[in-house]
């Protein structure tokens, strides 16, 4: 997706009509709060494409003050201009996202120090790459890629399964066919998760639970010690301190990619 393009098109008519597009200028980006930043690599990218002289002294995943200034730009009018609004809806994006993700961090965290918090598939499409930039900057961890690079069985896949018999020889074959992957299952009771992890999956992955049943999940690490349980469904940065009190060993949420886009003020003036 060309970034660029997508927001200045063939002209900047208003820089064009009042004949200032040679006037050199300077433009700096500062957030008007305090954020975890995200959306440098994006932006440098644009910069290095108008030939826009450039200092950035912040990377992606530091935390930033209210007003501390980000990046400072020197070029033409006509240069900046191109550059601003497409540089300030990335960093306000990718920002609230590694903002938010780092506020869940932060809270699971400190009641569980080895608890990972992780995102799921339901990013916007042909952003992907941008969301899960951000939410890694937020110190969370992508769930799953894609299709590609995990293995998780869900009820969708069940159905296609006629009886327990073929279930259990099939989940038997791809526990034997992908004998590197981790094999995860997503259960919605205790009882199906006591029933997949007796047939050898390696992570639960508990669906909408209620913190009793989720802690009664987490107990079955006593009976199968190499099994990791994980929650899903619903949790966001007001709850997510009570699913990490249950014992699970990670988080998996949507809720970084819904996060507000931040405020990060700009400020352009003329470089005499």
């Amino acid at each position: 997706m060309d970034l660029l393009f997508e927001d200045v098109g063939y002209f900047d008519l208003t820089t064009l009509g009042l004949g200032i597009g040679e006037k050199k200028g300077l433009m700096t980006f500062a957030p008007k709060d305090e954020i975890v930043l995200c959306g440098v690599d994006e932006v440098r990218k644009i910069l290095n494409e108008l030939d826009i002289k450039h200092t950035f002294f912040k990377k992606n995943g530091d935390r930033v003050l209210a007003h501390e200034v980000i990046l400072e730009c020197k070029a033409e009018a006509s240069k900046l201009h191109k550059a601003w609004k497409i540089s300030q809806n990335i960093f306000e994006y990718m920002s609230g996202i590694a903002t938010y993700t780092n506020i869940l961090v932060t809270t699971a965290k400190e009641i569980n120090p080895n608890i990972s918090v992780s995102t799921t598939r339901k990013n916007f499409p042909g952003v992907k790459e941008m969301m899960l930039k951000a939410v890694m900057s937020g110190g969370g961890a992508p769930h799953r890629l894609g299709l590609y690079d995990s293995i998780l069985v869900f009820d969708q896949h069940l159905a296609f399964l006629s009886d327990k018999a073929e279930l259990e020889s099939s989940f038997k074959k791809l526990k034997s066919e992908f004998i590197e992957r981790k094999v995860a299952v997503e259960v919605d009771s205790l009882q199906s998760a006591r029933y997949f992890a007796s047939l050898g999956a390696d992570i639960l992955q508990c669906e909408k639970m209620d913190y009793k049943t989720l802690s009664e999940c987490v107990s079955l690490k006593k009976e199968f010690p190499s099994l990791l349980v994980s929650a899903t469904g619903g949790i966001h940065k007001d709850n997510i301190a009570e699913f990490a009190k249950c014992g699970v060993d990670f988080i998996v949420t949507s809720s970084p990619y819904h996060a507000k886009p931040l405020d990060i003020k700009v400020k352009i003036k003329e470089d005499k």
